[in-house]
């Protein structure tokens, strides 16, 4: 027989055999009991954490013969053919890989079809959030209102990503990662089953670098059998993962507080060499420093953190604010570990300026800082009391522009921008460095019209109405490929005329247009998902909507008669009746374009 892996091997086939996550199960078991059966769940959580297996056990249940205390028996032919994949009622989809809206309306079609085998036909639709915006909104009738022999079991690791209009019609269960004593806990009872030996600090490092993920921790563990079956040693899993030994952290972490640079710095490349990284080390040192900061308050307590006897004694004097500065400082050289390839340069900065006396002594506070501080609020709050003046007096001008005719308010609208300067002046004045002051920019309000009227013109030109209805077709799907970011910019963009090779674009807002404009990754990212769409390159011309409608009607005035002459110049050797039928072809072309702003004069 093949070989299994162990988080296969070893998946949870009862609720009470799924670690870390008691509250969830305890309620699935519950509901089951009483009967109270949900038409659709949501598990969301980390990846690991058990959510899958539990919607595995929870169909299995469902459709049990012979139920024990709300757990499935495993015993009955249901959960013997739930086990082996070949329930016919139970179906789990891979939303990642069938995430069209096909899919989704197959399923649609199906749920009214009644169970064969079981009780309930359960659909467990993994990695929800991967669905298309499409594949969501033909979910959303059935999730809602779905047949009662019919559950939907939802899975995903990016709850964020899921829309609130399908959150909203589910019972969502949020998992949470698996404390480090219940993964080790796990790990032991796997291995006392499978008869292999094993040290308690190598299943120690396992669980810290599985990172509350139960299927990560036996991964690991099984990468580590494979490396040496008979046991699991200390010295094999920080070869494996990547880790420092504890005992070398404990030495690199006192000479840090001791302030030896040299020392600190000769052990921490000795642990690079024998195969540790320097994210692992900087992680180990950020726990070692919590820890022995824990300890230090705590008075002494919990001194089973660590593996040296005299550890504890050695670090009794140092004050704690200390430790929060050597804390914050390994998170900044975490977070620069991102920034760069050379992962070793970020660990020895850290280690040579955390022993800086200077900086030791700039994150303490002095005595004098208190009335700087006093003296810095007292500003602030004085500047905060002008800026709700003028807040109030902005806001008293608004309500007045909105009693105004809409022709002024335009001038008014940037009377205000360039009066609301001070606003901007006064939020800046506590900034130590002097900056040239610039003018109050003045925006000319027909900027876009001389930017971009030649490129409209062209456009509406050779505009059709076919090319424009392919783009709106495709305005949804760009909803499903573009970052949350992006969504909100096509949100305020609207197609209103399109040519065979160009776009015109309108932006509800001028300031959403001018981000637009100069966000050159979102358009060549919004090109190339319409080139794919369509299967054709058109080239974006963006305009601001207040704009548009001068834009356009300036065109019809200009350009229209000079299409209507030549195609009347193109119809002169036909028939009179054919100089009509120009005509007619012209007068309807521009209606497909502009629509009731066409007004038609002999």
């Amino acid at each position: 027989m093949a070989y299994q892996a162990l988080y296969r091997k070893w998946r949870p086939r009862t609720f009470d055999s799924v670690v870390g996550q008691e509250d969830i199960t305890n309620t699935l078991k519950n509901a089951i009991k009483r009967g109270t059966i949900s038409h659709a769940f949501l598990f969301a959580g980390p990846r690991g954490t058990g959510k899958t297996s539990c919607a595995k056990i929870f169909a299995k249940a469902l459709n049990c013969t012979n139920l024990q205390d709300g757990e499935p028996c495993n015993e009955c032919a249901n959960c013997l053919a739930a086990d082996k994949g070949a329930m016919p009622d139970i179906m789990e989809i891979d939303a990642a890989s069938n995430n069209g809206v096909d899919e989704i309306r197959e399923i649609r079609d199906k749920v009214k079809y009644a169970p064969t085998q079981g009780k309930y036909k359960v659909y467990i639709i993994d990695e929800v959030h991967m669905l298309s915006m499409g594949a969501f909104n033909a979910l959303l009738k059935t999730l809602e209102e779905p047949p009662e022999h019919v559950v939907f079991i939802l899975a995903t690791t990016e709850l964020q990503k899921v829309p609130a209009t399908i959150i909203s019609r589910t019972q969502r269960y949020n998992f949470k990662r698996i404390a480090q004593a219940d993964l080790e806990q796990r790990m032991k009872y796997i291995l006392d089953q499978e008869q292999i030996k094993y040290e308690d600090k190598a299943l120690a490092v396992i669980a810290q670098v599985a990172d509350g993920g139960m299927r990560d921790a036996l991964s690991i563990l099984d990468q580590l059998l494979s490396y040496e079956k008979d046991t699991v040693n200390y010295d094999d899993a920080l070869q494996i993962t990547g880790f420092a030994a504890k005992e070398k952290i404990e030495e690199i972490l006192l000479a840090l507080l001791e302030k030896d640079a040299a020392k600190a710095l000769t052990l921490a490349q000795a642990e690079l060499q024998s195969g540790a990284t320097s994210k692992n080390i900087l992680d180990e040192l950020i726990d070692m420093a919590t820890n022995a900061l824990l300890v230090v308050k705590a008075d002494g307590q919990n001194k089973s953190n660590f593996l040296s006897a005299d550890f504890a004694q050695k670090i009794a004097a140092i004050p704690a604010q200390r430790y929060f500065q050597l804390i914050a400082a390994a998170n900044d050289a975490l977070n620069d570990l991102r920034y760069t390839n050379q992962q070793q340069i970020p660990l020895e900065v850290f280690l040579v300026a955390s022993t800086n006396e200077q900086q030791a002594s700039a994150a303490l506070p002095t005595a004098s800082s208190p009335a700087v501080t006093t003296g810095k609020d007292a500003d602030l709050q004085a500047e905060i009391t002008a800026l709700k003046k003028q807040v109030v007096d902005l806001t008293e001008k608004f309500s007045k522009l909105s009693n105004q005719p809409r022709s002024n308010n335009r001038d008014q609208f940037y009377h205000i921008d360039s009066a609301s300067a001070p606003v901007k002046k006064a939020a800046q004045a506590n900034s130590t460095v002097d900056k040239p002051k610039k003018k109050p920019r003045v925006r000319n309000t027909e900027r876009a019209n001389e930017q971009n009227r030649k490129q409209v013109y062209h456009v509406l030109e050779n505009a059709t109405k076919q090319d424009l209805i392919a783009l709106r077709d495709i305005w949804p799907d760009l909803q499903s490929v573009l970052s949350v970011s992006q969504r909100a910019l096509l949100d305020v963009l609207q197609p209103v005329a399109a040519s065979p090779d160009q776009v015109v674009m309108k932006c509800k807002y001028t300031l959403w247009f001018e981000n637009a404009s100069a966000d050159d990754d979102f358009l060549t990212k919004l090109t190339s998902e319409i080139a794919k769409f369509t299967k054709h390159d058109y080239e974006i011309v963006l305009v601001p909507d207040e704009d548009w409608l001068k834009v356009r009607k300036d065109f019809l005035q200009t350009h229209g008669k000079e299409l209507l002459a030549k195609k009347k110049e193109g119809a002169s050797h036909e028939p009179a009746d054919g100089n009509e039928t120009a005509n007619d072809e012209v007068v309807q072309k521009a209606k497909d374009l502009f629509g009731d702003a066409v007004n038609i004069k002999d």
